[in-house]
């Protein structure tokens, strides 16, 4: 199994440096073919959200993901990415398997526990499937990742609330704005919804949705209250706002810095900027310090300090999804045994079982020891497995 994951995220990179490999959802099927057809692609996924671009990728030995990826962005966007490979993360196989469900379980987030990514992961898959870019791996490696990230949102704090970067932006926003003030926010999307909830449900009445498409600017305002306004009326909405979130998908600035300096000229730009946008929606070069502007790095401060709280039950987390690499990486070993496939999973499974039933009566030193035994005597019986099925195999044929 030849299957990497290549990418850039917010561990890796600034909003700046990873805003020009970004996609918007509909540039997605057409990039995924492009890349289906290249020579040695037998597989592909791309996970595309505002903290990270990563190509997962099922390879035909011999060809490299880096490769690929710097092939399609030289051909389609003239962009080199040979300078700037110290941005990107490589994964291969089981390295591959565990990073994607740490990231669907919200362990990679900029959020500890954020919900959002989990429906994010299912989009991604979506498109892959409508694109028809997947196999039988990445099917049920999928698959398996969403079984991963249930399990950690069940049974552990990381589930607890709907965790987001939008729940945490609207937290700067009611900590720092008035809620008789005027709020403009940008943009019709999850991000934006949330936003809008989240300002509901603390009073706010006086928001104002802006949208390239004003019918749905004012299905948001029906829903959560507030006016609607389009998109080139912006400037006149900023113009009464005290603050702006924006979060589009637009491939440029929807608020210019022109736009801005003529605002602030006239005393009428908005003291506080939240711009969750890869690529930014808000230009906000030499704005004065007292504007205060918030884009997905400066955020990392109000994370960390949420995470905190959290990060207890980040042990138990991480054994769920050491549990679930391993029952695909059997699954994965056996795909091609007609005989062992259907039932290795189940060995599997009975053997983490028990492992959890005396996990409470070893210390860590004694466990890893009876982990590796464990696993050891299940690859020992295997072969001894495989003769008595051949066996009762022949013996129906007979």
């Amino acid at each position: 199994m030849n299957l990497y994951i290549f990418g850039i995220n917010h561990k890796t990179s600034q909003t700046r440096e990873r805003e020009v490999f970004q996609f918007n959802r509909k540039e997605i099927p057409k990039t995924l073919n492009k890349i289906k057809n290249y020579e040695g692609v037998e597989a592909v996924l791309i996970l595309n959200t505002c903290n990270r671009i990563e190509f997962y990728l099922l390879l035909a030995d011999g060809f490299k993901p880096d490769e690929i990826v710097r092939k399609y962005y030289l051909e389609e966007r003239n962009i080199d990415i040979e300078g700037r490979k110290h941005l990107f993360i490589l994964r291969e196989n089981k390295e591959a398997t565990n990073h994607l469900f740490r990231v669907i379980s919200g362990l990679e987030s900029l959020v500890l526990g954020e919900y959002q990514i989990q429906g994010q992961v299912k989009e991604a898959y979506s498109l892959a499937c409508e694109a028809k870019t997947l196999e039988k791996v990445m099917h049920k490696l999928f698959h398996a990742a969403f079984r991963c990230g249930k399990a950690v949102r069940n049974d552990t704090s990381l589930g607890e609330g709907k965790q987001s970067v939008s729940g945490v932006a609207s937290k700067i926003i009611i900590d720092k704005i008035q809620n008789d003030d005027k709020i403009a926010i940008i943009g019709v999307n999850e991000n934006t919804r949330i936003m809008a909830s989240e300002l509901k449900e603390n009073n706010y009445k006086e928001l104002i949705f802006v949208n390239r498409t004003l019918y749905k600017a004012e299905i948001l305002a029906e829903e959560y209250g507030g006016k609607a306004a389009p998109l080139e009326e912006v400037s006149n909405v900023l113009s009464e706002c005290k603050a702006v979130f924006s979060s589009t998908g637009s491939p440029d600035y929807v608020v210019t810095n022109d736009m801005l300096q003529n605002l602030l000229a006239k005393g009428k730009c908005p003291g506080l900027i939240v711009d969750m946008a890869i690529p930014r929606d808000i230009d906000t070069r030499n704005l004065p310090d007292e504007i205060e502007v918030y884009d997905l790095g400066r955020l990392n401060g109000y994370l960390e300090r949420q995470n905190s709280e959290r990060m207890k039950d980040i042990p138990k987390a991480e054994k769920i999804i050491q549990d679930e690499v391993r029952l695909f990486q059997t699954w994965a070993e056996n795909s091609d045994n007609e005989l062992l496939q259907p039932i290795a999973e189940k060995i599997e499974l009975v053997r983490q079982s028990l492992m959890n039933e005396y996990e409470n009566q070893f210390n860590d030193q004694t466990k890893a020891k009876i982990e590796k035994i464990t696993r050891q005597l299940i690859h020992r019986i295997q072969p001894i497995l495989m003769n008595a099925l051949l066996k009762s195999k022949e013996q129906e044929i007979k």
